[in-house]
């Protein structure tokens, strides 16, 4: 009986040195930081700004957004299985994501490729990526640094998922047969809910073209020397 009083003193006053010096020390210790780096490195700010341009007021772009801001895992009972589905996707984040400018919801995912050699880590966060954004349905486009200098290059790559032109300004003529071109939505397929313009003269004329693609005289002046 005696020892088991020692041992419960000893529990106890050990308990009430921790709790006074360790705990207490640990809590109110003020610790001094540095400046790191930038939040983006100086290729991420140039494409950034081209992105951003690209964009313009149709949607807001953030950067290095971790994963598990956006995304939350679905169809898990167990308390235990969702933990682990969020702690896998909040080790990482999301390079750019662009959304929209009135709800903030993801309109697209924007992977930048580095350039580097393509290792293990860099496989398995692609690979992370394609089944998040697909799960997700979040479309995820892959870009890389050359990118940063066509601005209308980038709103090509955007224009599937994200409005670029206001249809009651946007006026098309077929470049088929040249009558008016009208808006309409696909009811059924892969692209099922997405807009794009079909000739007025359906279905003596066939020509389709994508709702939101952007043409710039520049830019098909230089894709055709580019050619040349």
């Amino acid at each position: 009986m005696l020892n088991i009083f020692i041992i419960v003193a000893l529990l106890v006053l050990f308990f009430l040195f921790a709790q006074k010096y360790l705990i207490k020390d640990d809590n109110t210790k003020d610790y001094t930081y540095r400046n790191h780096s930038p939040v983006l490195t100086a290729a991420e700010s140039t494409f950034y700004r081209a992105l951003t341009d690209a964009v313009g007021e149709h949607g807001v772009v953030f950067a290095k957004v971790n994963m598990a801001q956006l995304l939350v895992p679905v169809g898990i009972r167990k308390k235990k299985d969702r933990f682990i589905a969020t702690n896998r996707i909040a080790k990482h984040y999301f390079q750019f994501v662009v959304c929209d400018p009135r709800t903030f919801e993801p309109r697209a995912v924007i992977e930048l490729d580095n350039g580097k050699t393509l290792n293990k880590p860099k496989a398995e966060r692609e690979k992370l990526l394609l089944h998040v954004c697909r799960s997700a349905n979040i479309p995820l486009i892959g870009t890389n640094i050359r990118y940063s200098y066509q601005v209308s290059k980038l709103r090509r790559l955007l224009a599937t998922h994200i409005d670029l032109i206001e249809p009651d300004k946007e006026v098309r003529f077929c470049k088929k047969c040249g009558s008016p071109m009208v808006v309409r939505v696909a009811s059924q397929g892969e692209f099922k809910g997405r807009r794009f313009f079909t000739c007025s003269r359906q279905p003596q004329c066939n020509y389709v073209e994508n709702y939101n693609v952007v043409f710039e005289d520049d830019d098909i002046e230089n894709e055709s020397e580019e050619v040349v």
